[in-house]
């Protein structure tokens, strides 16, 4: 049986509520509904008494709790004692797009202000990055959306305007099969498609800076990128005045959980936040 069930079980007790239970835990409630019906049949007995506006826990449930929360507890004691024993490292947790142009250099800054610790880093997607961060799984994530939740603490590093960039044009050239999508996010897509609509069916989309850069190398092209860094090494120069985006940028969210238990985050959290606003 996945662990995982138990701590699901666990908070649908607390919220008395699966939609609640599902934000929570940044799963969707037909996850949660599938965990819980899964730990029902693996005991074969019902948890829940299901109502319109409220659940209830049968007695079979009041019965599972304690052993619930008592697993919960001792393997998550277990896992600390584990990172102990392994010595001093971190975990970062970073989307696509943050881990190919942010996390070289922030990774650097960690290694040269601790070198004795080891570092793991992890391309996640953004439910990914919110649930791990609950599940204690990574130490510290780098977003380039807000996550909302009141367990995490936040801040925002850096914000690039963002701006259309061509290689060998001087001109924009709205035909769909010139376009490369990167995705930055919902605003800058709904800007970028406002003034150019055909750009709606791009030849290319990705959520890879990597890839879509060599696309735009060896294809031509164009694509909305941070205004900023030198791209000329591409053969690529901005060919829209930023003011074409006004709402929407390039982030980087810097989040790690209130209730800290690795002593090294704090640190880290400081030494990061300290370098970008030195920029």
């Amino acid at each position: 049986m996945d662990i995982r069930f138990l701590t699901t079980f666990i908070e649908v007790v607390k919220t008395r509520h699966f939609g609640k239970a599902a934000e929570n835990l940044y799963l969707t409630q037909s996850a949660v509904s599938a965990r819980i019906k899964q730990l029902e049949e693996y005991f074969h007995t019902t948890l829940f008494i299901r109502h319109r506006n409220s659940i209830q826990l049968t007695p079979a449930g009041e019965k599972l709790l304690p052993f619930a929360e008592q697993l919960n507890d001792t393997l998550q004691q277990a896992k600390q004692e584990l990172q102990r024993e392994a010595g001093e490292y971190l975990v970062c947790g970073a989307g696509q797009l943050n881990n190919e142009i942010w996390m070289p250099d922030l990774l650097h800054q960690i290694h040269q202000q601790f070198p004795e610790w080891a570092i793991k880093a992890e391309v996640l997607t953004s439910e990914q990055i919110s649930r791990q961060l609950h599940e204690r799984s990574i130490d510290i994530a780098f977003s380039s959306e807000p996550l909302k939740s009141e367990e995490l603490s936040g801040q925002l590093l850096k914000a690039l305007p963002l701006g259309l960039f061509s290689i060998n044009q001087t001109e924009v050239d709205t035909s769909a099969d010139q376009y490369v999508a990167i995705d930055w996010g919902s605003k800058a897509r709904d800007e970028l498609l406002t003034r150019f609509p055909d750009f709606r069916d791009a030849k290319f989309t990705t959520n890879s800076l990597r890839l879509a850069l060599a696309t735009l190398k060896s294809e031509g092209g164009v694509a909305v990128l941070p205004v900023g860094p030198d791209w000329s090494q591409w053969g690529l120069n901005q060919v829209e005045c930023i003011e074409q985006f006004q709402n929407s940028q390039c982030k980087l969210y810097m989040y790690h959980m209130k209730s800290i238990r690795r002593s090294m985050v704090p640190d880290v959290v400081k030494v990061v936040a300290s370098n970008f606003s030195a920029v």
